[in-house]
């Protein structure tokens, strides 16, 4: 009954979580970036990350042989950002690379503890990129990353970056 029961909580609540980790690091810097659009202090630059998200989902792609349609855009949420840069210095300060940290935290329990509500959420995860158009890339030339920016049950993004590692959080309330 409590296998059934997990089951059907990850079914309903359309948990994905996906990581990717660039092999080539030959153009990865130490950490910092030029921030301009970088409100929350997430080591990101949020405006560029929103438009390049919101630039695919508007007008759809394909995510390794799955046609996925146009979707509506996702708004920036603070809670799911620090969820998502919070992870990203914890690989990046105790060296793994995992969505479950090494307290047994998963992306759901992070992501309640930075206060947000959610009714769905996702993980993209990677290592290794230098700038926000280089993560995007390498997320949507990976089937379940891409699936993950193009599924309609989010409606929120947040993202953060300590070092070479990134974290997107996506969510619906």
């Amino acid at each position: 009954m409590k296998f059934l029961s997990k089951i059907t909580i990850s079914l309903l609540f359309s948990v994905v979580i996906i990581s990717c980790k660039k092999e080539d690091n030959s153009s990865k810097d130490p950490g910092s970036n030029n921030n301009a659009g970088n409100n929350g202090n997430f080591n990101v630059n949020e405006l560029a990350l929103l438009d390049l998200v919101n630039q695919v989902r508007a007008t759809g792609c394909t995510c390794g042989t799955t046609a996925m349609p146009p979707v509506a855009a996702l708004s920036w949420n603070d809670q799911l950002a620090t969820a998502a840069f919070n992870h990203s210095v914890d690989m990046a300060t105790n060296n793994f690379f995992n969505h479950t940290n090494l307290q047994g935290k998963t992306p759901g329990d992070r992501i309640t503890a930075a206060g947000y509500i959610w009714t769905a959420y996702g993980e993209n995860i990677a290592e290794g990129y230098a700038t926000e158009q280089s993560v995007m890339d390498g997320w949507l030339h990976s089937e379940g990353h891409c699936k993950n920016i193009m599924s309609s049950n989010y409606k929120e993004i947040g993202v953060g970056r300590s070092a070479n590692y990134w974290t997107m959080d996506l969510g619906s309330k």
